[in-house]
């Protein structure tokens, strides 16, 4: 249960990687939001949109079966999405159910994408120093990091919960039942909330201001 893959390709040395984060954040919000402001039935700007994409992610070196398999995962829940938002689209009946359904599919689908690509040529701290420097609130550049860094703990403390309870449960199989992984989550919720007291009280002992300062900000302008 590592979470090593969310960074697997972000430490590259292609040209994308050397791009500053900022102008990645701009760029990549500016074509999501051209991706969702384009109307339905403009087949041809949707088509262009998705060879940018396309070229994108030739640059930036993710190999094309991961983005396919985390786009498969995404697909399931826009796809039902897609089709009841389409059934009463003011579109439909000027297009069709279909073409109101693919459409909003393939925009969802392509801003997905285009953060997936963002996400893999970027370390996630330049991302948060990124949205420093651009003027996001300092609240929440700072929950996002701990939330990030905090992730890999609670896994770690849930992998090794599993194994303790696996290694005390006398069963063929090394699955765990509902009951069972619903007490695990209760309890990792209970722990996770002592720990951030903890961390909370200990950082304020330590003088901590709010701001968090990265080794990166000593490379910025």
């Amino acid at each position: 249960m590592r979470l090593e893959f969310l960074e697997r390709h972000s430490e590259g040395d292609g040209p994308l990687h050397r791009l500053d984060p900022r102008i990645k954040l701009v760029v990549t919000l500016a074509y999501i939001i051209a991706v969702v402001a384009t109307p339905i039935g403009w087949w041809r700007l949707l088509a262009a949109e998705g060879l940018v994409l396309a070229f994108v992610i030739g640059l930036s070196g993710a190999p094309p079966r991961e983005l396919l398999t985390r786009w498969l995962g995404f697909i399931v829940l826009v796809g039902f999405l897609a089709l009841m938002v389409a059934r009463a689209h003011p579109s439909r009946k000027e297009f069709g159910i279909a073409a109101v359904m693919l459409t909003i599919v393939a925009k969802n689908s392509m801003a997905f994408l285009a953060t997936l690509s963002l996400v893999n040529v970027t370390p996630f701290r330049k991302l948060l120093g990124g949205m420093r420097r651009l003027g996001m609130p300092a609240a929440l550049v700072a929950t996002l990091q701990f939330m990030y860094r905090y992730l890999h703990v609670l896994t770690e403390e849930l992998d090794r919960m599993v194994k303790a309870r696996r290694s005390r449960t006398f069963r063929r199989s090394g699955r765990l039942d509902w009951v069972l992984l619903t007490g695990l989550i209760g309890i990792l919720f209970l722990r996770a909330f002592e720990r951030g007291e903890r961390v909370h009280a200990a950082m304020l002992a330590r003088g901590w201001d709010g701001t968090i300062r990265t080794l990166d900000d000593s490379d910025s302008p």
